[in-house]
């Protein structure tokens, strides 16, 4: 009779997961550097067709785009925001047209062309997806970034060399160091 209780008793704690199947669990796919920048990489383009960027070279909105972000407001039809790269080096904004939301093209603040990034598949609240930022001039592929949530991104070069992996507001180095911190800027700077 023990022996009968004590196999019931392991029976019933082998399958107690059974029991509770009715609980709902939600989880997310976790990425590695590695498992990341092969998704990334995966099937992308290394370089951009120029004939699609050749009118956005010098923004003919130069101004108002500028006044829109000094004054904090966003001109129908386009989302601007102002940003800074290369260690301050290049200042300058951002503008994305609601005709082509998967473009977003990087202007310095005299209204020239320096870089653009390319998102041809994401679908809003999709993840992951990636976008490539290509060299305005030449076309190549500058960068390319792999977003696998709302709040959690990882950043190559074009060799595929991890810059950075974003939890939040905060970038990690591949040893997991904290690196940087980044944030939305609301004003851009004067010529």
């Amino acid at each position: 009779m023990k022996k009968f209780l004590i196999s019931l008793m392991v029976l019933l704690a082998v399958n107690m997961p059974v029991f509770a199947s009715e609980t709902l669990l939600k989880g997310s796919v976790l990425y590695t550097v590695e498992s990341a920048r092969k998704l990334a990489f995966e099937g992308l383009a290394l370089k951009l067709d120029k004939e699609k960027i050749k009118p956005y070279l010098i923004d003919e909105n130069n101004e108002e785009n500028r006044a829109a972000i000094k004054n904090n407001v966003q001109p129908e039809g386009r989302y601007i925001m102002s940003f800074s790269m290369a260690k301050g080096m290049v200042k300058g904004y951002v503008v994305v047209y609601a005709d082509k939301p998967q473009y977003a093209y990087y202007y310095t603040t005299s209204g020239y062309l320096v870089c653009v990034d390319v998102d041809n598949k994401s679908q809003e609240g999709v993840y992951p997806f990636k976008i490539g930022k290509y060299n305005a001039v030449t076309g190549n592929l500058i960068a390319i970034g792999l977003y696998v949530s709302e709040d959690e991104q990882y950043a190559y070069t074009k060799n595929g060399k991890l810059k950075a992996h974003w939890v939040g507001d905060t970038g990690y180095n591949a040893k997991g160091k904290p690196i940087a911190k980044r944030s939305v800027v609301n004003e851009i700077p004067a010529d």
